[in-house]
């Protein structure tokens, strides 16, 4: 096998993008760029590296071993960003602190990941979200999720469901059992897996006290509708694991009024994600992947790390999956091919009219001029003469 040198090859796990493929994937960014504004969020940019000491607060072990690092000339260690919540928690709470709250940030661009690439994501791969910054009501956490869904609508994906949990409520069952790393690990994916016997044996091995053993036991089993409140209410063996109840209540309440209520699975299992979550957290899943394409929580202690503790809650969608599942396309295909000498006030006047008008830079002529709009499957030709023809 011939292998081509290294400067006509990419690193593995990045692509190159061009003709349909960036017009669909900026067609994605375009609508939920559109979406986040008109729900009154504002763009943030933030830097594409920055120190890795910044990158890799309150990430979590895995995020911080998949982050890509070098070192800058004075041999200080650098990060790609392989997130935009970390990045905007620096900012808000070094810089933007003292504002009126509550803050309504939202993003697309790239983030980087130094893991291997499966479906929908790549090493470097795009991420279009938002953050609600300053409110820890389950309004919020209500709206984060509303918009989620309603991004996902607007690009014409209707067949979605989202799985709704609280963080809160394991942590306040976990948090006093002082367990070390390995088995706080093996215990949180047991439960999260529903893996009920590996739940049994490891239970059993630990020096706990009986009620505190059944109430582990049984959250595997609190999912599905709004029912499964009452029963972990009930059965809640102190007062912040009830409070998590009743606040992911109020949500579920918010959502029904918002319409969105028929649209999502209450897990109270659920604890994926990075170490920074602290409350609600959700995914959602669309019809035909095996796989979510949006992924959010509420993380109200993670800005603290950079200044004041200041509440939040957000998410992020994944363009390149959302790719995958969407059906519509965008066209790049020109609305006109002009001949060279079309009266330029006429191209510029349906370029403002939203038109795509190609004009001809090579002096075809009229044959040439229809073989060429045919391969770029224009809509109409402007020739030399003044003459229109249109083909759609």
């Amino acid at each position: 096998m011939i292998t081509q040198p290294l400067d006509k090859q990419l690193p593995h796990g990045v692509a190159d993008l061009f003709f349909k493929d960036a017009a669909r994937k900026r067609a994605v960014e375009r609508s939920l760029a559109e979406t986040f504004a008109r729900w009154g969020y504002s763009e943030i940019i933030p830097p594409s590296f920055e120190y890795y000491e910044s990158l890799a607060a309150e990430a979590g072990p895995q995020l911080r071993e998949e982050m890509y690092r070098f070192f800058d000339r004075d041999g200080r260690t650098l990060a790609l960003r392989a997130d935009f919540t970390i990045p905007t928690a620096r900012i808000v709470g070094t810089k933007l602190f003292d504002r009126a709250m509550p803050l309504r940030f939202f993003y697309v661009g790239s983030v980087f990941r130094y893991e291997e690439p499966q479906a929908g994501v790549r090493r470097e791969f795009t991420q279009a979200g938002i953050e609600l910054i300053g409110a820890a009501t389950a309004d919020a956490d209500a709206e984060a999720i509303a918009l989620a869904m309603t991004a996902l609508r607007n690009l014409g994906l209707n067949d979605f469901r989202f799985t709704v949990g609280n963080a809160a409520f394991l942590h306040a069952v976990m948090d006093d059992i002082g367990l070390d790393e390995q088995n706080d690990h093996a215990l949180r994916d047991a439960i999260r897996r529903k893996n009920t016997p590996a739940l049994k044996r490891l239970l059993a091995s630990l020096d706990l006290d009986p009620a505190r053993k059944n109430a582990l036991a049984q959250i595997p089993t609190l999912w599905g509708n709004a029912d499964i409140l009452d029963r972990a209410a009930r059965d809640a063996i102190s007062d912040e694991a009830r409070a998590a109840v009743e606040h992911l209540r109020g949500v579920v309440t918010r959502l029904d009024d918002l319409g969105f209520g028929d649209s999502i699975t209450l897990d109270l299992a659920e604890n994926r994600g990075m170490a920074y979550y602290t409350g609600i957290l959700f995914e959602g899943f669309v019809e035909g992947l095996g796989f979510s394409v949006a992924s959010g929580g509420r993380y109200d202690n993670l800005i603290a790390h950079f200044g004041p503790s200041i509440p939040a809650v957000g998410f992020a969608i994944g363009v390149e999956r959302v790719l995958m599942a969407r059906r519509a396309s965008a066209s790049i295909a020109p609305d006109i091919i002009a001949a060279r000498q079309t009266d330029f006030r006429r191209v510029q006047a349906a370029r403002e009219r939203g038109q795509i008008v190609e004009v001809d830079v090579l002096d075809r002529t009229e044959e040439e001029l229809r073989a060429y709009a045919r391969v770029r499957d224009a809509g109409e030709i402007w020739l030399s003469n003044g003459r229109t023809e249109v083909w759609k």
